[in-house]
Formats: C-alpha cells, sequence, structure tokens
C-alpha cells in the first residue's frame, strides 16, 4: 500500500496547519512562476535551514577561537 507524500506530512502537522501550509506553498509557487510541490518546499526549507544553522555554528567557532587568540596574546604580552 503506497502512501501520498501528502499524506505523510499530514502525520506531523495538524489538518488546519496542514492546510495553511499548502496556502504557503501555492503563493510561493505563484511568485516563482512554476508549481512545487509539498516536498520539494519542505525539502528547501530544511536544507535553508541546515546551512543557516552550519552558518551560525561556523561563526560561533570562529569568534570562538578569535577570542581564545586575543587571550592568549594578552596573557603573552603581560608575561614578556
Amino acid at each position: 500500500m503506497k502512501v501520498s507524500k501528502d499524506e505523510k506530512i499530514q502525520v506531523l502537522l495538524s489538518s488546519n496547519d496542514h492546510h495553511k501550509l499548502k496556502n504557503i506553498i501555492l503563493q510561493y509557487s505563484m511568485q516563482q512562476g512554476k508549481l512545487m510541490t509539498t516536498s520539494a518546499y519542505i525539502r528547501e526549507l530544511i536544507l535553508t535551514h541546515i546551512m543557516e544553522y552550519e552558518g551560525e555554528q561556523v561563526s560561533f567557532v570562529n569568534e570562538t577561537v578569535k577570542k581564545l587568540i586575543a587571550e592568549h596574546n594578552q596573557k603573552n604580552k603581560i608575561t614578556q
């Protein structure tokens, strides 16, 4: 028995939320000038979230490393 992708997404969302999602996707499709499936839209949302999250992680690591280097450099100036 094959279950459609729309039926699968309904397991995750209430009926009301699923209806809102379908309207959002329809509006997005009209803006893009091409029809987008629910699964394609959800996939794009997830990938966008992953890229944003990875960016946040990278910037957090970069800021932490910069702070540690600055503290190290400051300690070296004091001991010299």
